[in-house]
């Protein structure tokens, strides 16, 4: 049996995110093809461990305290890089100065990660072809798709429409942020007549407060339960994602599979994922965004949305997931000597 550490940033449970879910979801398909999976949310011993497994590259800070430790204690190191370039976000008026200043000092540690690591599964070709690009002589690369739980595709649209009275809606799940992108969205909504949902954790209840008050018919579900995101997602039309990047974004995949129309974001690795099955737009253009969403909205193409779900069934579940990363894993652990 192999046996593995997860580490993962502390607050990944308080503060959930892609990460917490690829992490949790990952553990328990793993545990379904014989692997034994640890977490530890602190710089520990790995000794006893096949190797350790590390989660995302772009809050990098724990990442790189957690791969200096396991480079000590000699245990190869898997890598879940969850990442793309913060550029096109940070160059907006309204990014934090901070980000830009903790984007650019910790680029030295990705890079050493990048390089030094045993393997790094990137969720995308497209990912792994900007990890090239941008630190040039990296660690051997696996693609490890993200993933969605089957149960999407059984959401009963009714049971959310019993408790809300909505049906048909533009809906958006996600952390309430900027790089999230709902001030764009409700803007390109207004005068629209269309009714936006936001569902999600909120990072800056300022920001939250300006998208709602900036456009029309803007709703925000405050507390909802994880096992009523199904019929959230069935109930609605469209799932609109015009973030400032997506590796791809769960939530479209989730809404993918539920049935709904997607759009999202040109930038990120989206379009490996959708191909022309979903509709895309550019992040700082909110006539784009409207277009995309005015597509997808009236959109008769029935057989455009079952294909989309096929696609998610057949390629982009948690048991695809842990099958590749397994994958992965044999390959590091196969080498003569131990890359780390």
């Amino acid at each position: 049996m192999i046996k593995v550490l997860f580490q993962i940033r502390p607050d990944y449970l308080d503060n959930p995110a892609g990460d917490s879910i690829q992490l949790l979801k990952t553990k328990e398909y793993l545990k379904k093809l014989g692997v034994k999976v640890d977490v530890s949310t602190s710089v520990s011993s790995t000794a006893g461990y096949d190797l350790v497994h590390l989660f995302n590259t772009t809050r990098v800070a724990e990442t790189y305290r957690f791969f200096r430790a396991a480079k000590k204690y000699g245990t190869p190191v898997a890598v879940s890089t969850i990442y793309w370039d913060f550029g096109d976000f940070l160059s907006s008026p309204d990014a934090p100065g901070r980000l830009r200043n903790a984007w650019s000092s910790t680029a030295r540690h990705r890079k050493e990660i990048f390089r030094e690591a045993g393997i790094l599964f990137p969720n995308s070709r497209l990912e792994e072809d900007l990890i090239r690009f941008q630190y040039g002589q990296v660690a051997p690369c696996h693609v490890v798709p993200n993933g969605a739980d089957p149960v999407f595709a059984r959401g009963d649209p009714e049971e959310f429409y019993r408790l809300h009275r909505m049906k048909d809606f533009i809906l958006c799940v996600g952390r309430i942020s900027l790089r999230k992108n709902q001030l764009s969205l409700a803007e390109a909504l207004r005068n629209t007549g269309l009714p936006l949902v936001l569902a999600g954790p909120v990072n800056d209840r300022e920001y939250l407060r300006k998208v709602i008050s900036s456009g029309e018919n803007v709703f925000f579900i405050n507390s909802l339960d994880h096992q009523r995101l199904p019929s959230l997602y069935a109930a609605a039309r469209v799932h609109a994602l015009p973030s400032w990047f997506e590796t791809p974004g769960l939530a479209s995949l989730e809404a993918a599979l539920s049935g709904c129309r997607v759009v999202t974001t040109e930038r990120g690795s989206a379009r490996e994922y959708f191909g022309d099955l979903a509709c895309y737009c550019h992040p700082e253009s909110v006539e784009s965004i409207r277009n995309a969403v005015l597509a997808a909205f009236s959109s008769t193409d029935l057989e455009k949305q079952r294909l989309l779900k096929d696609r998610m069934l057949s390629h982009y579940t948690w048991n695809n997931v842990a099958v590749e990363t397994l994958i992965g894993y044999k390959k590091i652990l196969s080498k003569p000597e131990k890359n780390v």
